[in-house]
């Protein structure tokens, strides 16, 4: 490579430069100056790895990891999901999307000390993470599409739609799904409290008038029409999952949307005549930092909620 670069931690002021080499180049257009302050420095884990690439005093690429707390096979571990990998035109085909990566797996094995790594990755960056990085194929969970259905109309559910994530009553416990992100009150707070009101829909179910539990929806048009995209629901005890989810299906009706998008829930959920299924819609990747690791993780069935890996 004949011009001089240099690799180094991203630090709060690169937020507007980092927006632009995004929008210009490719990468991910919601990537907003408040967006990089509240989702990489105001996460309530406090833990990432952030890293950039100076050429001429301009910054051509970054790379980026979150990091969050999860339940795998029942313990808690801290791992991280990279999410932003991007190198300018200029100096694509240079080999410092690699290098600025493998920055980020060094800092956060080192100095973070993440267990494992977990990765959602688009249809070029996919090889590469797979034939460099040394990432497998995960087996994600069947994505669910549960149309408007008019029995639903009739149905006895009750819910409540709340104005927004503050005004849930938070649980002093909740239940905590196995091989699933680790979420508290603070991450809740964080992770939805910048949506619009319209976009984002927060219900409490309901049941004997007493709230069993709560489901965070986001709308979305999907060609024209309506649909929910089931991001995260919180409760109290195991039992009440299918409560709770056949509550979001009555809201999806009730509320003249076409159909529920969700992730599935191992072992918790009964198909529908008016559902849809689908196998490995997104390409989840997994890494271990041993070869039993990586094969461990491979191998396990994760309960993914799309607010786990839908940065915006």
């Amino acid at each position: 490579m004949n011009q001089d670069f240099t690799l180094s931690k991203i630090i709060p002021e690169d937020k507007t430069e980092m927006k632009k080499l995004a929008s210009n180049n490719g990468g991910n257009q919601n990537l907003s100056e408040a967006f990089i302050d509240h989702w990489y420095f105001n996460n309530p884990s406090n833990s990432k790895s952030l890293w950039k690439v100076v050429m001429d005093g301009s910054i051509e690429g970054f790379a980026t990891t979150n990091n969050f707390k999860f339940n795998i096979d029942n313990k808690e571990c801290l791992v991280a999901m990279s999410q932003n990998v991007l190198t300018s035109t200029k100096v694509r085909g240079k080999g410092l999307f690699n290098k600025l990566y493998l920055k980020t797996e060094e800092e956060n094995i080192e100095e973070n000390k993440v267990d494992y790594f977990l990765t959602v990755t688009n249809k070029l960056s996919t090889p590469i993470f797979i034939n460099k990085f040394n990432y497998v194929r995960g087996k994600c969970p069947l994505v669910l599409l549960t149309f408007f259905n008019v029995f639903d109309l009739f149905s006895k559910i009750k819910y409540k739609r709340l104005s927004d994530i503050n005004s849930i009553d938070f649980p002093h416990t909740h239940y905590c799904f196995n091989n699933a992100m680790k979420k508290n009150r603070d991450h809740f707070k964080w992770r939805y409290n910048k949506y619009a009101t319209d976009k984002l829909h927060v219900i409490a179910i309901l049941e004997h008038a007493k709230t069993i539990g709560y489901a965070i929806l986001k709308s979305e048009k999907k060609k024209g029409v309506k649909i929910l995209i089931l991001m995260d629901i919180i409760c109290v005890s195991e039992e009440s999952i299918p409560l709770i989810i056949e509550g979001c299906y009555v809201y999806t009706t009730k509320n003249y949307f076409l159909a529920m998008l969700m992730f599935d829930i191992y072992g918790k959920l009964k198909r529908k005549k008016n559902q849809l299924s689908f196998k490995e819609k997104f390409n989840f990747l997994v890494k271990g930092k041993s070869q039993e690791d990586t094969k461990m993780l491979s191998q396990t069935n994760f309960n993914l909620f799309f607010g786990d890996l839908d940065i915006v």
